[in-house]
């Protein structure tokens, strides 16, 4: 019996709160999969919306890594890796009645186990982007 693949974030403030224009730092790493399994991993920095409406995303920051594309000295896509992103002015955190804007971190994983079609494996890490307040003369 084969195990889910386990996706680990690691960002680099315990209380994930960030201000515009503050850099995000990131660490994550797979888990509980084989390497010849892990066809692609990318990771995201983006923010979407939720509520009565339409829904909206938009995407900030984005990588993605193959085994192909690695380099030839470490191919396995398993492994802890670090990004840093400097953060946007906007759109800021909210939390409404209506609406809610969330930014987080997203990794996202395809896996080929035993010839089977290609699955996809997601996890987000949540963090707040607020406004910086200005001060006053």
């Amino acid at each position: 019996m084969k195990f889910d693949p386990l996706i680990s974030i690691r960002l680099d403030r315990a209380d994930r709160k960030y201000q515009s224009g503050d850099i995000l730092e990131c660490e994550y790493q797979i888990d509980a999969v084989e390497s010849d399994e892990m066809h692609s991993v990318e990771a995201a920095v983006l923010w979407y919306t939720s509520g009565k409406g339409d829904e909206d995303q938009g995407i900030h920051h984005y990588q993605r890594e193959t085994r192909k594309s690695r380099h030839l000295d470490q191919p396995d896509l398993r492994v802890l890796t670090h990004f840093t992103t400097n953060l946007p002015n906007s759109p800021f955190s909210y939390e409404g009645t209506n609406l809610k804007i969330q930014w987080c971190v997203r990794v996202r994983i395809l896996v080929q186990r035993d010839g089977q079609t290609l699955r996809e494996y997601i996890h987000d890490q949540e963090f707040q982007l607020q406004h910086v307040p200005l001060l006053q003369s």
